[in-house]
């Protein structure tokens, strides 16, 4: 797990120049704390706003929720539909094209999503 998580921040690192101001650096603080709230937040289970670290609430989520597959931060919602940060369980994970939720990588592991309901 340490050194995908160092591949990851290796990565971040890299895309800095192609992000805006500070956003590498807010989703590579994000990555780094993935495992404990991993941990904390078992699949079926929401994690709740007091526990939410830093690195989550600078994003100002809605709502962190977890699946069997990873863990949804909520940026937006709107009626039925959904839009925030996905970090996968598994480096394994791959996301199946056009289906819904939709994700759209940003780096090994992490993804934006947008569940349109």
């Amino acid at each position: 797990m340490l050194k995908i998580l160092a591949t990851v921040m290796l990565v971040l690192l890299m895309l800095t120049g192609c992000l805006r101001g500070n956003r590498a650096n807010e989703l590579a603080a994000l990555l780094k704390v993935a495992p404990q709230l991993m941990q904390a937040t078992p699949a079926g289970s929401e994690l709740p706003p007091d526990k939410w670290p830093s690195e989550v609430r600078t994003f100002d989520p809605e709502k962190v929720y977890a699946t069997d597959d990873g863990l949804y931060i909520i940026t937006s919602t709107f009626f039925v539909n959904e839009k925030g940060l996905f970090i996968a369980r598994s480096p394994t994970f791959v996301a199946e094209s056009g289906g819904d939720p939709a994700f759209r990588l940003i780096v090994t592991g992490l993804y934006s999503y947008e569940i349109k309901g």
